[in-house]
C-alpha cells in the first residue's frame, strides 16, 4: 500500500528542511519522484490544499511525490531576511531556493535509490524548479503551473536583479546615447529611470561587453520586469532535449506575460524547433486553481502528459473523481 512519511534532512547551510514524502505501492512504484515545490511563501500544502490534492492523483500512478518547506518557510529552519514582499518573490525568482531543491533530490537519492524527477510546482515553485533543471539534469522533465516569467515591481526593481551578460549589454547602449541629442533631452528632463541606469551602470563597468549567448542583444528600450534568468534556464531545457508542459489559468496573466516576455522575443529560434514544449489553458481558472473542477483539469492534464513520457498508467485509475484532502 502507498504510505506517507513525515521527513527531514540537513541543507548545505546546515539547517533543516522538513516535509512530507508520499511513496506508492511498492508493486507500481516508477522510481520516480515529483517535487512539488513550495510556492512564494506558501508552505508544503500548497494554496486551497493544491499540492495534497494532486499527490492524491499521481502517488497511485507509482510516483513518488516530495513536498517540503524551503529554509524560512513553514516548519524548516532558517528566517527571510527581506521587509518586503515584493524582495522576497524576487529573490524566489532568482533562484534562492535551487540549492535547497538539489539537497532534497541528494537526500532522496541518497536514502531511496530516487535519481529520476520531474520538476514542478505552482508559481514560485515552478520557476524554483526551471533554475534547479537548468543546472541539474536529475529533473527530466517539467510540469510548470502558471510558470513566471516576471520579476515583480517593474523596471526599478528589474534592475536590482539583472545579469552581468545583460548590464554588458544596456551598459554600452546607454553611453552610445549620449551622443543622440534627443536621448540627452530625456535624461535631463527628469523622465528617466535614474535608478535602474546607475544600477546596471555600476554592474557595466567592472567587465567588458559581451555578445548575448542565449538570444537577440537587449537595448537600453528593453528594460522591462522581465526575469533576466528566465530565458537561459528555459532555453537550456529546450536544448537538452527535455519536455516541458506549462499549464496556465485562463483568468490569469501569466499566460500572456510568457507569450509577451519570451516567446515573442525567440520566434525565430522558436519556429526552427519541433514541439519543443506544450502550453495548456485551463478555462475559467484563477491563478491558485481554487475550484474543484479546476484541480481536476489540472490533474488530467498532467497525467495524460506524464502518460506520454513515462508509459500506460493502471486502468482503473479515479480521474473522473476529486481526490478527498489528505491529511
Amino acid at each position: 500500500m502507498s504510505d506517507t512519511a513525515c521527513i527531514s534532512f540537513p541543507s548545505r547551510r546546515g539547517l533543516t528542511l522538513r516535509g512530507i514524502l508520499h511513496r506508492p505501492e511498492p508493486s507500481a512504484d516508477r522510481q520516480i519522484c515529483v517535487l512539488l515545490l513550495s510556492p512564494g511563501i506558501k508552505g508544503r500544502v500548497g494554496p486551497h490544499r493544491l499540492y495534497l490534492k494532486l499527490a492524491a492523483y499521481l502517488v497511485p500512478l507509482g510516483y513518488h511525490i516530495l513536498r517540503f518547506d524551503f529554509h524560512g518557510l513553514g516548519d524548516s529552519d532558517g528566517e527571510l531576511p527581506e521587509q518586503e514582499l515584493v524582495d522576497v518573490y524576487n529573490r524566489v525568482h532568482g533562484g534562492r531556493y535551487v540549492e535547497d531543491t538539489i539537497d532534497a533530490m541528494d537526500w532522496l537519492e541518497a536514502t531511496c535509490g530516487i535519481r529520476r524527477f520531474v520538476g514542478s510546482g505552482l508559481c514560485g515553485g515552478s520557476i524554483s524548479a526551471l533554475l534547479t533543471a537548468e543546472i541539474d539534469h536529475r529533473i527530466e522533465c517539467l510540469l510548470g503551473i502558471g510558470l513566471p516569467t516576471i520579476l515583480e515591481g517593474g523596471p526599478e526593481n528589474w534592475a536590482r536583479y539583472v545579469t552581468r551578460e545583460q548590464a554588458s549589454l544596456l551598459g554600452g547602449a546607454y553611453l552610445r546615447k549620449l551622443g543622440d541629442p534627443k536621448s540627452v533631452i530625456r535624461f535631463l528632463s527628469g523622465k528617466s529611470s535614474y535608478g535602474s541606469i546607475l544600477r546596471i551602470l555600476r554592474r557595466w563597468l567592472p567587465v567588458r561587453a559581451a555578445s548575448s549567448k542565449i538570444g537577440t542583444a537587449a537595448t537600453a528600450s528593453s528594460v522591462d520586469s522581465t526575469n533576466p534568468r528566465f530565458a537561459s534556464a528555459f532555453l537550456s531545457m529546450i536544448d537538452s532535449g527535455r519536455p516541458m508542459l506549462l499549464v496556465y489559468s485562463e483568468a490569469d496573466r501569466l499566460r500572456a506575460q510568457f507569450a509577451e516576455n519570451f516567446e515573442l522575443h525567440y520566434a525565430d529560434r522558436l519556429k526552427r524547433l519541433r514541439d519543443p514544449y506544450e502550453v495548456v489553458v485551463i478555462p475559467r481558472a484563477n491563478h491558485v486553481l481554487s475550484d474543484t473542477a479546476s484541480v481536476a483539469e489540472l490533474a488530467a492534464t498532467g497525467v495524460r502528459w506524464l502518460q506520454t513520457l513515462h508509459g500506460q498508467f493502471p486502468q482503473n485509475h479515479p480521474m473522473s473523481r476529486s481526490p478527498e484532502a489528505q491529511s
